[in-house]
């Protein structure tokens, strides 16, 4: 399969996770600033997606789904938010390139897996 086939495939699959992806961490949502005393306020500075734990690996961290992010000449380029469970707070998203993005399973049908709709 050519590059183009294969971005072609991986839109329309949309985001995917990692095989040992256990249950959703932390859902989708704003992300407030936190006040002189640590007490969050109304303020949204941000937005986080859905992120997810995994079975075997500790959770400092959570991730959100794997989204592509390349192009019909790279296909194979994805990125992912990082939220660190320790300190509350969102590290930002995180480029990487996956070689065989089609053997991982989709957000979509892990979601449907464990009962969980997509709204």
């Amino acid at each position: 399969m050519n590059k183009r086939q294969l971005w072609k495939k991986i839109k329309k699959r949309g985001p995917i996770l990692w095989a040992n992806t256990d249950d959703i961490m932390r859902y989708a949502g704003p992300l407030y600033a936190a006040d002189e005393n640590g007490e969050l306020t109304d303020k949204i500075v941000d937005y986080m997606p859905q992120t997810y734990t995994f079975k075997g690996v500790p959770t400092y961290n959570s991730y959100s789904a794997m989204v592509p992010c390349g192009s019909k000449k790279n296909p194979y380029e994805f990125m992912y938010y990082d939220f660190d469970e320790d300190e509350g707070t969102g590290e930002g998203w995180t480029g990487i390139d996956l070689y065989n993005p089609l053997a991982f399973q989709t957000e979509k049908a892990f979601l449907e897996r464990i009962g969980v709709g997509q709204g």
